[in-house]
């Protein structure tokens, strides 16, 4: 058998045992630096803009108190924020012992303009990741990414930053960690190939999850990757197939499934998660999916209560909150762990009011509404 014969097995095995590598990757990497391990340099990043960024204080909190005694360098990379909002939070910062804020500013505004256009999403500094490996000093070879305001660290991340990249550009989470992987090139030569209009536009809702992954630094200053790259697959992706997407659509649409597949602990999207939890205690947790942003939702003991109490009397899975969002039973032990944690820090102040006003809203206009409603046999 040839090695071109061979591709095809190879790919039909990864597929269907994808799990068995990641659950052994991280055996092997939690032995290696897990555990009562030296303390160690962790690089971490995130990328933002607009008005919220007080709320990274509650990432801050939790990335500080799961690695005391470590040293945290952490790179904010923004195009726009008020100055004073930067000086806020470097003031937060200084009272976290084991972390040091650098913030960056990049200067590609126009280009990262061009991609929020083009991918028709408002938030153009969520792609500003695609530059970290230029900005960055060259002796960082790897660095962690986090969403800025909907993720929190709750366990070591050292094992994640050290996981063997394999000549990737990525380690990440597969964007449908419950469905088969989809293993594909760049998107401009798989539809020359004759792949259909939906498997490309399911690429372009990306192959992997980009809320918290590991950047080969090292892998992409060496193979001079650039904005350019990004801004010729989007216009093709916009003007030939007319498709919409974020930064780990565009990443895929590039590179294709350039990534080497990581525990789902690194990236536990709890909401689509099987209710039973995870097997591994969760690293990192990531309010993702339709699910409220934990800092617009606040519930009481009472008001927990209240749903679980209603979603017993009725047989329902979930609570609607809005035409776009629901809430499960098991979704409530993670915002009240975001809480917890954003209780320790300044931002509580501001945004506890208005996240208990907006509960108390949705539920006074929702509870009713699911108890008045039968339950159909596709709601259990």
């Amino acid at each position: 058998m040839t090695l071109l014969d061979a591709r095809p097995l190879a790919q039909v095995i990864y597929r269907r045992f994808p799990s068995y590598w990641t659950a052994g990757l991280e055996a092997f990497q939690g032995w290696r630096h897990g555990g009562e391990r030296p303390p160690a340099r962790l690089d971490v990043m995130t990328s933002i803009g607009g008005s919220n960024l007080d709320v990274l204080q509650v990432l801050l909190q939790s990335l500080a108190e799961t690695h005391p005694r470590d040293r945290i360098q952490f790179w904010l990379f923004y195009m726009r924020l008020a100055p004073q909002d930067l000086t806020d939070l470097s003031a937060f910062v200084e009272r976290l012992p084991n972390l040091t804020l650098h913030p960056v500013q990049v200067q590609e505004r126009k280009d990262f303009d061009l991609l929020s256009k083009l991918g028709q999403k408002p938030y153009g500094a969520r792609f500003l990741w695609y530059t970290a490996h230029l900005y960055l000093p060259a002796d960082i070879k790897r660095i962690i990414y986090l969403d800025p305001l909907d993720t929190i660290v709750t366990n070591d991340l050292l094992p994640f930053l050290k996981q063997p990249l394999l000549g990737q550009y990525l380690a990440a989470c597969r964007e449908a960690p419950f469905a088969p992987p989809l293993i594909c090139g760049p998107a401009r030569q798989a539809a020359a190939r004759g792949a259909s209009p939906d498997k490309i536009r399911r690429i372009s809702k990306g192959v992997l999850n980009s809320g918290a992954i590991v950047i080969n630094l090292d892998k992409l200053r060496r193979d001079r990757v650039g904005i350019d790259a990004y801004i010729e697959t989007a216009r093709w992706a916009q003007a030939e197939m007319g498709l919409s997407f974020g930064d780990q659509g565009l990443f895929s649409l590039t590179h294709g499934s350039n990534y080497v597949r990581a525990h789902d602990r690194y990236n536990f999207r709890f909401h689509d998660a099987p209710a039973r939890g995870p097997r591994l205690p969760p690293a990192v947790v990531h309010f993702a999916g339709r699910i409220p942003k934990p800092f617009h939702l606040r519930l009481t003991p009472d008001q927990e209560r209240q749903i679980t109490a209603a979603l017993d009397r009725t047989g329902a899975r979930e609570l609607p909150l809005n035409p776009t969002q629901k809430i499960k039973r098991h979704d409530l032990a993670y915002y009240r762990q975001w809480w917890d944690i954003c209780a320790r820090t300044p931002v509580y102040d501001r945004i506890a009011p208005l996240a208990g006003a907006y509960a108390t809203k949705v539920l006074s206009e929702q509870l009713p509404a699911l108890q008045d409603t039968s339950v159909t046999p596709s709601a259990r």
